[in-house]
């Protein structure tokens, strides 16, 4: 299927679904919240039957965090790798499924590395986002590939309010000399036009982030090498998006966010990775008639990472990615909607690996189907990707949802997904296999949610099957080669809650999970780094012009190795922080990090900061 983006009108995808996780925060100016990615438009969170976390910039600067990856850890069933402090290689596993199993969207657009298959969400500028959606399960019947685990998005900031221009500002010091800056302006209104720039640099001395590397000899054998010297990390960066609200109800936006910068590390071959990330897009939507609403959106990413030795450069890495969505969503009714759309990308690698292919494209044709009768909900969604390298891929899902009465649904969902071979599964020299197929899933997921008196509750349990898993495995004389010949399955259950108390909103979540490997002689064990138990909670209290909150994370023990020898132990983690406001709009905060000084790795060998403080002063009127 070789078909034009603008030629063919397709189908469009609802999720695969399961049942609303919620956000405790307020919507912004008491409006209704509204969730764009689990169902590729916008939909409340009555009409969304997926599972979604919803991260808004308020809640960001209200519990102070420092990067994406610390705003995504409190996320039910989400648990990180990672190789250091800020700027160190970060990987996210979304109920328990690989790193590569999530696909991550900025502004609609699929960023990343297509030769690594992963996203390096660390290099990602906290202080250019301005909303996070995490939609957790399958989700390939509207996305496509990568979406076995969820869908992360992540939009820039943008303009809001009606107050005309409106500029801030903000300055933050802290422990290993860590300095972060960013300034911005923006206007927004109901209609009309809007736009917001927003520019910001972090930089830190870091931590030594590994006590020793092993180093190889010229006699084959090895050795450790100990360096004890801070890795630092710097990274410059800047957003602009603007767009216009026209008064017959088309809506055109255009934007850019770039980061650049570089991390130091440990190592024989490279100790510094400089890197740019850029996303670009813009979008267009238009009413047909009263009940249709076309939307076209064209994007491009690039990942470029530079490695060197001692500031001598040592190879290249870089991914460019194109893409085009034609989407029409279509209101049948009072009690349906249809969406339907077609999807183009195409993948383009460069550097100094001679790949054998440098690049492919992929279209995706996909369709949903909501209906409502009485206190029954039905999705039905279905997706047709056709790859250049591994030809035609069918994805979809069923889901069903009942109101038992105001608050209270439960929720049943089946959904298959898929992750295609990256470009160095496929044809890294001297060890890439062409003849890979996808990875596959299958999900199943039962889920209850309900409302409190002052808050609400959900309940999921799910089941994961993974099958085609792609391991490398030593195919003789030394050779290695990715293969699929492996299995795993995942069983997990998630527990919700958001709940005022007194004068305090509190929320927490647990996750009981049992990722294993289904297949070969480790069948049974634990899927590398990925815990058993994950707790999160987080407590918030406004006291005239203080607040002051606290959060809890902790995680079961996690191994290093297929063979679960190699533990890493569980530990949990304790922050404080506290916010005065000088005046209405002149604010400094402070954060007190890791209180109780828990020694704790996310990834063997690599080291995380002990009790850390940061001071923050902001500028933002009213």
């Amino acid at each position: 299927m070789k078909t034009s983006i603008l030629a063919v009108l397709g189908s469009v995808s609802l999720s695969v679904v399961s049942f609303p996780s919620f956000v405790w925060a307020e919507p912004a100016n008491n409006e209704i919240e509204i969730i764009i990615t689990a169902g590729r438009k916008a939909q409340t969170a009555d009409e969304n039957l997926a599972p979604v976390t919803i991260i808004t910039r308020q809640e960001i600067e209200q519990t102070q965090a420092s990067s994406i990856a610390e705003v995504l850890e409190q996320t039910p069933g989400l648990s990180l790798t990672s190789s250091g402090y800020m700027g160190k290689q970060t990987s996210v596993h979304l109920r328990g499924t690989n790193d590569n199993h999530v696909l991550v969207l900025i502004d609609g657009v699929k960023v990343g590395s297509a030769t690594l298959g992963t996203t390096p969400l660390e290099l990602f500028p906290l202080a250019q986002v301005e909303r996070i959606e995490i939609v957790r399960g399958p989700r390939s019947s509207l996305y496509g590939s990568e979406a076995i685990g969820g869908v992360i998005q992540i939009f820039t900031r943008k303009g809001s309010g009606s107050k005309g221009i409106q500029p801030q500002a903000s300055a933050s010091y802290g422990s290993f000399n860590t300095a972060k800056a960013s300034a911005g302006i923006g206007s927004g209104s109901g209609e009309g036009a809007w736009f917001n720039l927003n520019v910001a640099t972090e930089r830190t001395d870091g931590i030594n982030a590994q006590d020793f590397y092993t180093t190889y000899l010229p006699d084959f054998s090895t050795a450790k090498v100990y360096e004890s010297d801070k890795d630092g990390y710097k990274n410059n960066n800047f957003s602009l998006r603007a767009g216009n609200r026209f008064e017959n109800g088309m809506r055109a936006e255009a934007g850019v966010m770039q980061a650049q910068g570089e991390s130091d590390f440990d190592g024989q071959y490279q100790n510094e990775n400089r890197f740019k990330q850029q996303v670009t897009h813009g979008k267009f939507s238009a009413p047909i008639g009263s009940s249709t609403t076309v939307t076209t959106q064209l994007g491009h990413s690039l990942d470029k990472q530079d490695s060197y030795k001692d500031s001598v450069f040592q190879e290249r890495f870089q991914t460019k990615r194109s893409s085009a969505t034609l989407q029409a969503d279509m209101q049948l009714g009072a009690a349906g909607n249809v969406t339907t759309g077609l999807d183009q990308i195409k993948d383009t690698v460069s550097g100094t690996t001679d790949y054998a292919v440098t690049s492919r494209k992929n279209t995706g044709l996909f369709a949903s189907y909501q209906l409502t009768v009485g206190d029954n909900k039905f999705d039905i969604s279905a997706r047709q990707d056709d790859n250049e390298q591994f030809g035609k891929k069918v994805t979809g899902g069923i889901a069903l949802a009942h109101e038992f009465s105001e608050g209270l649904r439960a929720t049943a969902s089946y959904g298959t997904a898929f992750k295609a071979p990256t470009f160095n599964d496929l044809y890294y020299p001297f060890s890439g296999n062409a003849d890979l197929k996808p990875e596959n899933s299958k999900n199943l997921e039962l889920g209850i949610t309900g409302r409190l008196a002052r808050g609400e509750w959900a309940i999921a349990a799910f089941q994961n099957k993974i099958d085609d898993l792609i391991q490398w495995r030593d195919t003789g004389a030394g050779i290695w080669k990715p293969m699929n010949v492996a299995a795993a399955k995942i069983n997990g259950l998630e527990l919700s809650a958001a709940q005022r108390l007194g004068d305090w909103q509190v929320s927490g979540n647990a996750t009981f999970q049992q990722p294993e490997v289904a297949s070969g002689e480790q069948a049974g064990d634990l899927l590398i780094n990925r815990p058993k138990q994950i707790f999160n909670l987080d407590a918030e209290r406004q006291l005239g012009r203080i607040s002051v909150g606290a959060a809890i994370h902790a995680e079961g023990r996690r191994y290093n190795d297929t063979a679960n020898l190699e533990a890493l132990a569980g530990f949990g983690t304790l922050d404080l922080r506290a916010k005065y406001a000088l005046n209405r709009d002149l604010a400094v905060s402070a954060k007190l990090a890791n209180v109780l000084d828990k020694d704790y790795e996310l990834r063997k060998g690599y080291n995380q900061p002990g009790v850390n403080g940061m001071l923050t002063l902001e500028y933002q009127p009213k």
